[in-house]
């Protein structure tokens, strides 16, 4: 049987069906379908959840060999899990309790502000790198970068008040449009991967290799 279920037409056949039951009942009023369509979205949730259990489960197992090994930065998985564990303890407690709160603005807060100054310093570096004049485009786009980099700042904005309207004005314009334009593209590209996936052509997420 378990043979039968690894064979890529079936697996596929199961994709298609499945994507049939959860995509019909938005666009057609089947009471049946509709009830089948919710358990359906209610069963993957709970295995989305039993995949978290997992992956939980493999973190401790992986630091306690890093713990066991004494490998490289084995404090640091050990750290992990002991905020990890709290965190699992106070939102069972309740997300309104002294505890939950102590976590977030001692442990959690810091971390993430740790963790976008260290990707501020990754940012900079690219866009250094980035922002030579090296054409014309180049230099329009490194003006009004820095236009924009500028704006963010208060400082600059009290110094010389001029910035701000240019700043509002490329970030209403240019940015929103180009924002859009990558919004349609990603649309765009996620329509097609799932036509090549249900007709079969795309079928690496089933664990396949590509076929020629």
């Amino acid at each position: 049987m378990s043979m039968f279920f690894k064979r890529k037409d079936i697996q596929l056949t199961i994709v298609v069906l499945t994507f049939l039951v959860v995509f019909i009942p938005y666009f057609f009023n089947i009471p049946a379908l509709d009830a089948f369509s919710k358990k359906l979205i209610t069963i993957a949730s709970l295995v989305n959840g039993f995949t978290l259990a997992l992956a939980i489960h493999s973190q401790f197992r992986r630091a306690s060999n890093q713990w066991r090994r004494k490998s490289r930065g084995y404090y640091w998985g050990a750290y992990m899990l002991i905020c990890l564990i709290m965190m699992i303890l106070f939102g069972i407690i309740g997300q309104e309790s002294a505890p939950w709160h102590w976590v977030m603005f001692a442990v959690i807060n810091p971390l993430s502000s740790v963790n976008y100054c260290i990707l501020a310093f990754y940012l900079s570096g690219s866009a250094a790198r980035a922002f030579r004049a090296r054409s014309i485009q180049a230099f329009m786009l490194l003006a009004a970068g820095s236009i924009v980099l500028l704006y963010q700042a208060p400082l600059t904005g009290a110094v010389f008040p001029v910035i701000d309207p240019i700043a509002l004005y490329l970030t209403n314009t240019f940015a929103v449009s180009v924002s859009r334009t990558i919004y349609l593209g990603l649309a765009t590209a996620s329509i097609v991967l799932g036509v090549r996936m249900l007709t079969g052509r795309e079928v690496s997420f089933l664990g396949f290799a590509r076929e020629e």
